[in-house]
């Protein structure tokens, strides 16, 4: 699934909170959020807590991992697609497990 980056406008603490929301329900850590996309955790975190903005190659990659997973994006918040979501392990770390 494809994920629009509306505009520079796009609100930043939003989408922060919301992948920080996003990894809650998934029960992942930055740790490994950042290792399944092949970023450092540090830029997780300096996302999250709206210090920096990451790439829009980085932004898509996370965005899209967190879908892939199952979390879909809402306008206040996020949720699951499905209930119960099935398990899911990030595409960096299926392939480190090869």
């Amino acid at each position: 699934m494809a994920h629009e980056i509306k505009s520079p406008e796009r609100d930043f603490a939003l989408l922060a909170a919301q992948v920080r929301a996003a990894r809650a329900l998934l029960g992942w850590s930055q740790a490994y959020l950042a290792e399944g996309i092949k970023v450092r955790r540090a830029t997780i975190a300096d996302f999250e807590a709206c210090k920096t903005e990451p790439h829009e190659g980085t932004l898509f990659v996370l965005l899209n991992e967190l879908s892939n997973a199952g979390i879909i994006f809402t306008e206040t918040g996020v949720a699951f697609r499905k209930w119960p979501p099935k398990a899911y392990v990030p595409t960096g770390i299926k392939r480190r497990n090869k």
